[in-house]
């Protein structure tokens, strides 16, 4: 395992010939025999070429390397960009080369340090009034720059001594100490016996060099640059495979620091779309950020995302930011419409592709086919876009199941590097179904209790649905368990379709455990438990209400017969008569939703009569029972604005109702509490009364023309 300390590849260049993985070494060491075995005493001005992340500093570090092992040679590493303040460069150029030469002095004779102090009393003066480069200058013509250089040659000479000065990311400097470092170079190459060895983006120097000395032409700045540098070098091209092989070092140390092993399929499926980043791969530099942001990203993703879509998504950050930003901006852009599913939207998948197509035009051909060809690897919904191959809802369920970026539950994990907080983690969730082999229930549910809120509720329980018929036995009698007394957690909003609520569904979710179980009597025994402890009791009716059946028209093994659901929904009806007769269920409201239900369960699977008789004389002696249980058969529904309101009492309510007490009783109550009820010609649908008279109306109404039918019958 890769220790805490090399988790992420330092952007630090390599110093030895050992480290040296793109055969950079030779060129180096010949740079350092043409310097160290130069017989001519003039200086020399060498320039090293190359981009950003190419390599330039550990060229410089082998050339250096190199020349310190000749005892003639002064190694002066300058570094212009560490002085806050332009005018400290000039003095401490000079000081850096005093300090270095009379490091290597070995005889008696006087120190450089010691008379080159004198020519910079006059840069106080001088700094300050101008620009650097202006400042610089100002400074040799001040000084006795001839006095200076020859004492410097003059100790170089007896000593037999050749200074080398490196200087290396020149084109990380501002434009004003760029033009500085050239003219101070320009005014001092030409000391005896000394070299300079520079290090830049040739490019952008001239850019910064053109302003000044040749009035934004681009080609005044490549001049001024040739009129310095005597020795232009380019550095060496990386060979292709070298550059290729380090990426992939990066990669797969990378995922060793995660802990990651890939399988076959997945290590191929990555090496089959890496082209798309090989192609773009130009510099060390890039390979190693490469690296850097896996290292990231892959521990704080581990066992929550695909690791080769993340690969391949961070790859498109690295290589093709563009693209990556357009990615996670317009998340619909690349994911399987629901409203299409197969069917061809031409004008749909048109738009798509010019928009794609308007990212990906500053790419070359060959590159813009990779990323295409990624990008319909990663979001196979662009198939249709870019061939004509759609995908229908049959593979959602296999991309949810691989943690897929085209998956809508798993989109967001690859942008934001955390599990969103409607979301829930599926560790956790693995974790949990561990525990379930060696817990009780009671523990699952303080387990349980710990993840579950209102925002992953929903989440959650589709995680466990999508695992449910994986788990053995004892495990899904403890899940079945533990969930049942969780229904006051389970959010159930009103809403359009109710069962895709968190608490229909963990009702669902109850269902399909209880139907993974082998044997029958099992099944039979976990059901009438999960009935008799399910908290509260309406959730336990929700429970019963969604037990998997085996009808003749749905015909299902490892359903409920009839005589089944029977012995269950006993034991469901003697714990509604009992709330019933202890309690006062409309005080709870969530009770009160779920009454008919509740009244429909008691009276099914009750004792006979039970229900119509306790009902009855519920309302003998409240007779203001009749409008609340009437108002509680009353449907939902949905306006424009979709807002929930209560609708008209119908024909199937009554029916419903009708079930549980006779409508002459309920007649009877209902006018003790309001009087008389006057029935109208036509249906009652306003009333400029309260919302319980006017369902008292239509109760009337209806019941009259239930009457008169079964007359007319």
């Amino acid at each position: 395992m890769i220790n805490n300390q090399e988790m992420y590849s330092s952007d630090s260049p390599v110093s030895n010939e050992s480290q040296d993985q793109f055969n950079r070494f030779p060129f180096a060491r010949r740079v350092a025999n043409v310097i160290s075995k130069r017989k001519d005493p003039n200086s020399i001005v060498i320039g090293i070429y190359g981009a950003w992340g190419e390599g330039k500093t550990s060229v410089f570090n082998f050339i250096e390397g190199e020349l310190n092992k000749q005892e003639h040679v002064v190694c002066i590493r300058f570094n212009p960009w560490r002085y806050g303040k332009e005018e400290h460069m000039l003095a401490n150029f000079f000081n850096d080369l005093a300090t270095s030469i009379d490091r290597s002095i070995e005889t008696g004779r006087e120190r450089v340090g010691g008379f080159i102090k004198k020519f910079l009393k006059p840069v106080a003066s001088i700094f300050g009034k101008g620009e650097i480069a202006d400042g610089v200058s100002s400074f040799f013509k001040t000084a006795d720059i001839v006095e200076l250089k020859e004492r410097i040659e003059s100790v170089l000479e007896e000593e037999k001594k050749r200074v080398v000065i490196l200087i290396d990311d020149i084109d990380r400097l501002e434009k004003n100490e760029i033009h500085a470092v050239f003219r101070l170079v320009k005014l001092t190459a030409d000391f005896k016996y000394t070299a300079y060895v520079l290090a830049f983006d040739k490019e952008m120097v001239a850019a910064a060099l053109q302003e000044r000395y040749g009035s934004g032409n681009i080609n005044a700045g490549r001049a001024f640059l040739e009129k310095i540098i005597q020795v232009p070098l380019q550095l060496p091209i990386i060979d292709s495979n070298d550059l290729r092989n380090f990426c992939l070092k990066g990669v797969e140390n990378a995922l060793e620091s995660a802990e990651i092993e890939l399988t076959e399929e997945q290590a191929q499926l990555f090496v089959n779309n890496f082209t798309c980043i090989e192609k773009q791969l130009k510099t060390p530099r890039q390979a190693m950020l490469y690296s850097n942001i896996l290292t990231f990203s892959l521990p704080i993703l581990k066992g929550e995302v695909n690791p080769v879509d993340l690969m391949l998504i961070e790859g498109l950050r690295v290589f093709s930011s563009d693209v990556y930003d357009f990615i996670r901006e317009n998340k619909n852009k690349f994911m399987i419409n629901p409203s299409m599913r197969y069917r061809s939207d031409n004008e749909e998948e048109k738009r798509r592709k010019e928009e794609i197509e308007a990212i990906l035009k500053d790419y070359s051909f060959d590159i813009k086919e990779e990323i295409k060809r990624v990008l319909c690897f990663l979001f196979p919904a662009l198939n249709a876009v870019f061939g004509n191959i759609r995908y229908g809802s049959e593979w959602e369920k296999s991309w949810n199941e691989n943690q897929r970026v085209c998956a809508d539950k798993y989109f967001e994990r690859y942008f934001s590097y955390s599990i969103p907080k409607e979301d829930i983690s599926d560790q956790g969730i693995k974790k949990l179904l561990l525990l379930t082999e060696r817990m009780s229930s009671d523990e699952i549910k303080q387990e349980i209790d710990g993840i579950l809120d209102a925002r992953n509720a929903k989440v959650f329980i589709s995680k466990l649905r999508d695992r449910a018929k994986s788990l053995s036995q004892n495990q899904a009698e403890t899940l079945a368990m533990a969930i049942s007394k969780l229904g006051n957690n389970l959010p159930n909003p009103r809403q359009f379709l109710t069962p895709m609520n968190p608490y229909s569904q963990g009702a669902i979710l109850i269902g399909e455990l209880i139907e993974s179980v082998n044997d029958k009597n099992d099944q039979i025994n976990l059901a009438i438990k999960v009935i008799d402890n399910a908290i509260p009791l309406h959730f336990a009716a929700e429970c019963f209400t969604w037990l998997v059946r085996d009808t003749k028209e749905y015909p299902n093994p490892r359903g409920f017969l009839i005589q089944d659901l029977r012995k269950i929904g006993r034991e469901l009806a003697s714990r509604i008569s009992l709330a019933f007769k202890t309690e006062n269920i409309l005080e709870d409201e969530t009770h009160a939703k779920k009454l008919p239900s509740l009244c429909y369960f008691w009276t099914e699977y009750g004792e006979k009569n039970e229900a119509q008789d306790f009902i009855k004389n519920k309302l003998d002696e409240h007779p203001g029972f009749a409008l609340e249980l009437i108002k509680q058969y009353v449907p939902t529904a949905w306006g424009p604005d979709g807002v929930p309101k209560k609708s008209d009492f119908n024909r199937m309510q009554y029916d419903s109702i009708i079930k549980i007490i006779e409508p002459e009783h309920l007649l009877v109550a209902i006018e003790k509490q309001l009087g008389e009820i006057k029935l109208e010609k036509d249906f009652p649908r306003t009333s400029e009364g309260s919302l319980e008279e006017k369902i008292a109306r239509q109760f009337a109404w209806i019941h009259n023309y239930v009457v008169s039918e079964q007359k007319t019958n």
